[in-house]
């Protein structure tokens, strides 16, 4: 099942996140696929806001240092994965020691993952569709996940 919900505005694409992350816990990983400008990070701030991080609006992508961690009621992981070229490199920086563990992983460029992507994540497709609006594409793989679509991204 897959869910695709669009937004008009960046204060929508942010409460997105927020909605999302209410429903998270520790061990929930989602991947986040879409080109530059797509509004990667913008969604990540709404994910923080929702997980209760301090100060939400000063997330921001973890282009040059790769990962950012932020405490809230559960902890958000945030990578990008943009200047990796190599699975290795994606290997080398221990990513797997962070998906399904303490907190939530939020992953930007996940399409870079490769034999790394985890079982069960939620997948969200971003695409351009005008100067502010995008594009959501939910698609959950476990059932957690359709758990999440199901229940939170009614309508």
């Amino acid at each position: 099942m897959q869910k695709t919900i669009i937004t008009n505005n960046i204060k929508e694409t942010k409460s997105l996140g927020e909605k999302i992350a209410r429903c998270l816990k520790p061990g929930d990983n989602v991947a986040l696929v879409g080109e530059l400008g797509s509004g990667k990070t913008t969604f990540t701030k709404g994910i923080a806001k929702g997980l209760s991080i301090k100060n939400p609006e000063y997330v921001n992508s973890p282009s040059f240092v790769l990962i950012r961690e932020y405490e809230g009621r559960v902890s958000l992981y945030h990578f990008d994965l943009y200047r990796l070229e190599r699975l290795e490199d994606i290997e080398y920086m221990g990513i797997q020691e962070y998906l399904g563990g303490k907190g939530v992983v939020v992953i930007e460029w996940a399409e870079k993952l490769g034999h790394l992507t985890p079982n069960e994540y939620l997948k969200v497709d971003i695409d351009i569709k005008g100067k502010e609006k995008r594009r959501f594409r939910f698609t959950p793989y476990g059932k957690r996940y359709s758990d999440i679509i199901s229940r939170y991204l009614r309508g």
